[in-house]
């Protein structure tokens, strides 16, 4: 075998086992990391949760691009569970109380170009068909980041070398929850206990339990003499757990006054929602 030719057949192998690796890398991430709803690349929407019912029949989702260029983001129907620590993962069958949204509602338009600084709008219909069970439906609206496709350079897949191109692919949902019929969740807050935060910073943990065949959502306040000292803000307990695990962080400035204090903790409807308090109790700092 000549020297070019050997050249060559390693050359060749090794092309092999980097696409394998990047292919093997990209699975494995994929995996550990799913769609989660959250903030991404430049893209703002408004509002973050949609409910329908029969009062309810549409509504009106407006997206911002806070970015720099011009973005275009794909819309798509994508179904989570959730488990106990709030993350999210993408599932095909419906998982505990469960039931998906997907077919009980319309959306348009489908893809969206957005420039920065103008607004774009998504209608999202509510559909019932006829004979629907009483019970609460979700899934969520993923919009997913459609990257550039740029012209392949010559130069980068000749023999000479390798150029490889990595581009992140952002992407953020938001639940579409439908429900009919007569539905009730109720909620209560146990397992309360002084905990650390991953920055080694002073919270509260407590475990939220969820009772009925409705999903609850709230903000957990946490008051010291009529004072905050610790907030989490938009905390779901969906359908698909019984409970769910919250960690919530005290503010730093107040730490030393709590010594030896009585902290009431509440489950409470979001800001700008009316209602009572969906559930309630406290610790005592030693």
């Amino acid at each position: 075998m000549t020297d070019t030719v050997r050249v060559s057949f390693f050359f060749d192998l090794f092309v092999k086992f980097l696409i394998k690796f990047i292919l093997l890398f990209a699975f494995i991430i994929g995996s550990y990391f799913p769609h989660k709803a959250m903030a991404a690349g430049g893209i703002v929407i408004s509002p973050q949760l949609v409910e329908l019912d029969n009062k309810n029949r549409n509504t009106v989702l407006t997206l911002a691009n806070r970015g720099q260029e011009t973005e275009t983001y794909r819309i798509s129907v994508i179904n989570y569970r959730m488990d106990a620590q709030g993350n999210l993962f993408e599932i095909d069958k419906p998982i505990g109380e469960d039931a998906f949204a997907n077919g009980l509602f319309r959306f348009a338009p489908r893809q969206v170009t957005l420039k920065p600084g103008s607004p774009q709008t998504v209608r999202v219909l509510y559909r019932r068909p006829s004979g629907l069970k009483d019970g609460e439906y979700r899934s969520h609206l993923l919009f997913q980041q459609v990257p550039e496709t740029t012209a392949a350079n010559s130069n980068t897949a000749n023999r000479a070398g390798i150029s490889v191109e990595i581009k992140t692919i952002f992407g953020i949902s938001i639940p579409i929850i439908v429900r009919h019929g007569s539905l009730s969740g109720n909620g209560e807050i146990t397992e309360l206990k002084p905990a650390k935060k991953e920055n080694g910073s002073d919270a509260i943990s407590l475990r939220i339990n969820r009772t009925g065949n409705q999903s609850l959502r709230g903000d957990v306040i946490l008051s010291s003499d009529g004072k905050e000292v610790g907030r989490l803000n938009n905390v779901a307990v969906y359908l698909s757990t019984p409970y769910r695990e919250v960690v919530v962080p005290l503010v730093e400035e107040k730490l030393q006054a709590l010594s030896g204090k009585t902290i009431s903790v509440d489950y409470r409807p979001r800001k700008g929602e009316i209602g009572p308090v969906i559930a309630s109790n406290n610790i005592t700092i030693r």
